[in-house]
């Protein structure tokens, strides 16, 4: 009696959790492979939805320059290595200006992040511009993705279409979503 109890908990918690499951819905976390101009892994960035809107962007990175570098979404969800230009210009849906300007910033601006002496880089940023998927915001898991650039440099905020941020010196796909 005890095991046919027991059977029928386990039966009854599972048919549970598979009606709760996925069953078609979306996850509002998703974690990419940071890649660098060879093409090797160097870090992942984790992209969570926040309840009210907005993403989070949690990046743990090895491998680059020590210093300030500018950290930006691009418009399609490419990397082709050795220059990243397959990822476009930056998000920006609107066509608003880049920067701390008048008519700025878009949805691809964030701020600049700093790598460590000994090439890493762990830090947490939130983008309130932006939506992981469809939503009052533009989607970076849109129908063609977005990339995360880092670059070479750090961004000035003025200088258009892009801060004069340098070259793309990382790079992760979003994929479409």
């Amino acid at each position: 009696m005890k095991k046919l109890l027991a059977i029928s908990m386990l039966t009854s918690a599972s048919m549970m959790l598979t009606a709760c499951g996925s069953g078609g819905a979306e996850s509002k976390e998703v974690s990419l492979p940071i890649m660098n101009p060879q093409a090797a892994e160097i870090g992942t960035v984790t992209l969570t939805q926040l309840n009210r809107g907005g993403v989070e962007v949690k990046i743990d990175v090895s491998g680059l320059t020590p210093g300030t570098h500018a950290m930006h979404f691009h418009e399609f969800g490419k990397c082709d290595a050795p220059d990243y230009k397959s990822a476009g210009g930056h998000f920006n849906p609107d066509g608003v200006a880049h920067g701390e300007v008048d008519d700025g910033p878009h949805p691809g601006d964030m701020m600049n992040v700093g790598i460590q002496p000994d090439g890493t880089g762990r830090f947490v940023v939130k983008n309130m511009k932006v939506n992981l998927r469809a939503g009052p915001l533009p989607a970076l898991m849109d129908a063609d993705g977005t990339a995360l650039i880092i670059h070479a440099g750090e961004d000035d905020y003025e200088s258009q279409p892009s801060g004069a941020a340098g070259p793309r010196v990382a790079c992760a796909v979003i994929p479409a979503g």
